[in-house]
């Protein structure tokens, strides 16, 4: 049974998914970041493959950057939870964080398709994960997102004055007492663990195919 939280909890990911438009229900973000311990679904993908897989790619990398002369640190070690003057917590954790000489990079390793929301994940790190750490006090900071066969670099110019206010608003939003918005379709809701006991629009079958011929063209 879903219990209200005593303050609004919001995981990056949350976040990111919406800021690239990858995700269109808000309502779940909001209703996970005030409720816990809610009767979650089982997960429609394979978890331990994908942790296999996960894990493989971020020793990968931690090898490469030690010998490159870096200390790293790694996911647990990255972990951090901002609480915001209005009591909102945002939480997350970077997969690597590797300093050299003064100068940092913060990388998260992705093992599917790229999307933007893996770059709008590694800004949002980037944006918080230094906030009273001494870790990276007076370190310059950039962002990478490793995958498979390639990386993409994520610079410190990222972070500029529209990205911030855009993570900013959508805190607020997700983190506010009004509900959001709910979008069921089931591209979304068939990946959403919140169960039809506690959202009763959420779709639980694949929609009709929309194909039809046509004489208009």
């Amino acid at each position: 049974m879903a219990v209200q939280r005593t303050d609004p909890y919001i995981w990056v990911t949350w976040l990111t998914k919406l800021l690239a438009g990858e995700a269109m229900c808000e309502w779940s973000s909001w209703f996970r970041a005030h409720h816990k311990d809610y009767d979650k679904l089982p997960a429609d993908f394979d978890l331990a493959g994908w942790t296999i897989d996960h894990r493989e790619l971020v020793n990968a990398r931690r090898e490469q950057l030690l010998d490159a002369g870096f200390t790293v640190y790694i996911e647990d070690e990255n972990a951090f939870k901002r609480i915001g003057q209005t009591g909102i917590v945002v939480s997350g954790k970077p997969d690597i964080l590797a300093i050299k000489d003064g100068v940092g990079v913060i990388e998260d390793c992705k093992t599917g398709r790229p999307r933007t929301s893996d770059q709008l994940q590694v800004l949002v790190y980037m944006l918080l994960l230094p906030i009273r750490n001494p870790r990276v006090e007076g370190v310059s900071l950039s962002g990478r997102v490793a995958y498979k066969t390639n990386m993409v670099d994520i610079p410190a110019t990222g972070l500029d004055d529209t990205f911030r206010t855009r993570f900013v608003d959508l805190v607020r939003k997700v983190g506010g007492d009004k509900p959001l918005p709910k979008s069921p379709a089931w591209a979304e809701c068939r990946w959403c663990d919140i169960g039809p006991a506690d959202c009763l629009y959420r779709v639980s079958e694949p929609p009709e195919s929309a194909e039809a011929e046509t004489d208009l063209f």
